[in-house]
């Protein structure tokens, strides 16, 4: 799903950070920018972005002051401040997401997706499919529907070697950590990114994604058989089943084993 976004923050070189993030991502389209909240109460009007980054401290009217007379059917906002003391503030006006300077991009992708995730249109549920009459009704949890992974929108961008590489969540087969790096391993070759595994965990929705261990994170269609505390994936990888671990790995695939 694409979203069209304006900027609005007193700070040229926060506009420019921003503006340059917007262009990284082929789903959003700069629809304007505005040094002030005056300015952008009539830009917005006329616009009709789906989102809107915010800045919290501008002259003549806050960020705040401005949340409080954006109309019913809002665009989506997120915050972007060198202040977090206002962060409940912002929550308490429904943004999406609270982004405090110097904003790091992959944060920013975080956020924007958030926004994605809350505009896209909701796929029809089909009807509930009545359980086999064994006796043992209720038992498991039923098998996911098709995954969701497969739609081509589902994807980020990670830096590597001065390039910008897209990566579709759908080909990831298993995230390998590194300490302040990551290995994110794909079916014919890996990449390299700096990126934490926490925040790349944060990336990968579950429960197509579960950690195996503190080192990683495997995407369950590529699971190719357990034995023991190991996993085997499509691709021939042998990874440890952390003994934290165990409980949560035996739930993810409670639902898909007959």
């Amino acid at each position: 799903m694409s979203l069209s976004c304006v900027i609005v923050d007193d700070e040229p070189l926060a506009q420019e950070l921003i503006e340059r993030f917007v262009g990284r991502l082929p789903y959003l389209t700069l629809a304007g920018k505005f040094d002030n909240a005056i300015q952008a109460m009539d830009g917005i009007e006329r616009i009709k972005p789906d989102l809107v980054f915010l800045d919290i401290n501008m002259p003549e009217m806050t960020g705040i002051e401005f949340l409080n007379v954006l109309s019913v059917g809002r665009p989506g906002v997120i915050i972007t401040t060198a202040y977090p003391q206002y962060a409940l503030e912002g929550f308490e006006h429904d943004v999406a997401d609270y982004l405090i300077k110097p904003i790091a991009f992959d944060r920013f992708v975080k956020a924007v997706n958030k926004v994605r995730e809350k505009r896209s249109p909701k796929p029809d549920q089909p009807d509930p499919k009545p359980a086999a009459n064994d006796g043992k009704a209720g038992d498991k949890p039923p098998v996911p529907a098709e995954r969701e992974l497969t739609s081509p929108e589902k994807f980020f961008m990670v830096k590597e070697d001065k390039k910008l590489v897209k990566v579709n969540l759908s080909d990831i087969v298993f995230v390998e950590g590194m300490k302040d790096y990551v290995k994110i391993h794909l079916p014919d070759h890996f990449l390299v990114t700096h990126i934490t595994m926490t925040k790349i965990a944060e990336l990968l929705p579950p429960p197509w994604f579960i950690r195996i261990n503190r080192s990683f994170i495997v995407q369950l269609s590529f699971i190719k058989l357990i034995e023991g505390n190991m996993v085997e994936t499509s691709n021939g990888k042998k990874l440890a089943i952390g003994i934290n671990y165990r409980d949560t790995v035996k739930e993810a695939l409670q639902g898909w084993t007959i």
